[in-house]
This record gives C-alpha cells, sequence and structure tokens, in this order.
C-alpha cells in the first residue's frame, strides 16, 4: 500500500460561509457539494470536508489543561515568520510561534476549530 494523501472533517456551524473563510486564507476551492457535507480541496491535493456541526458541540481538538492541542495541520512551504504576521494582520485568532522539530503556530477557523500550520523540519 502507497499512502497519496489525506483528509480531515472539521465540524462547523455555518457550511457556506466556513468554505468562503477557508478559500480566502488557506486557498481552499469548493470540490464536491452534497446534501450532508462540502469538500474542499487545494491545488496540490489536500482535502478537507466541512461537515455540519449547528450546535457547536463538536471540536476537532483536544482540550489539555495547559490548552488545546490541533488534531491537523498544515505543513507549508512559504516563509513561517510572514505567515504568522499574515495571519495576525488579518485578524486570525493565533497562537504562539513555536520550534519544535521546526516552527509552527496554531491558529483558530470562526468556530474556534484549532489548526496548525508548521514549516517543516528544519534542514541540517
Amino acid at each position: 500500500m502507497q499512502l497519496k494523501t489525506s483528509y480531515q472533517y472539521i465540524p462547523v456551524t455555518n457550511l457556506q460561509q466556513a468554505m468562503e473563510w477557508y478559500s480566502e486564507h488557506l486557498g481552499f476551492k469548493l470540490a464536491v457539494e452534497d446534501a450532508i457535507c462540502l469538500e474542499l480541496r487545494t491545488e496540490s491535493g489536500v482535502r478537507v470536508i466541512l461537515i455540519p456541526n449547528e450546535e457547536g458541540k463538536v471540536t476537532s481538538h483536544m482540550n489539555y489543561t495547559n490548552g488545546v492541542q490541533a488534531t491537523y495541520g498544515f505543513t507549508v512551504g512559504e516563509d513561517i515568520h510572514s505567515l504568522y504576521q499574515q495571519f495576525k494582520d488579518k485578524g486570525i485568532k493565533v497562537g504562539k510561534l513555536t520550534d519544535y522539530q521546526g516552527l509552527s503556530f496554531k491558529f483558530f477557523d470562526p468556530d474556534g476549530n484549532a489548526i496548525e500550520l508548521w514549516g517543516d523540519y528544519p534542514t541540517l
């Protein structure tokens, strides 16, 4: 078996608004629309599936006593410092820029889902 890519389910309270947000800030495009979800994809093949969470009871991250841990994230090729500043400038809630096996930071979508952007492992 050879795994090719992955996908994540993201619980949102408004499918249309979430699709617009993910398109604007992360470059996703609508790929599949059906009665129960919206599948978004990037040009590079990254997939997310937005699912209804009308009551806001489902979370997509783990809650610990010292904060939340994203359960999914995206590896980026751009300068992580620049992306961090861009997200802050756009008013997107972000966590601290951290350096653990490469630079990364957490950000939150409008539904409070914690997602991580990672600059990948440092080059040696």
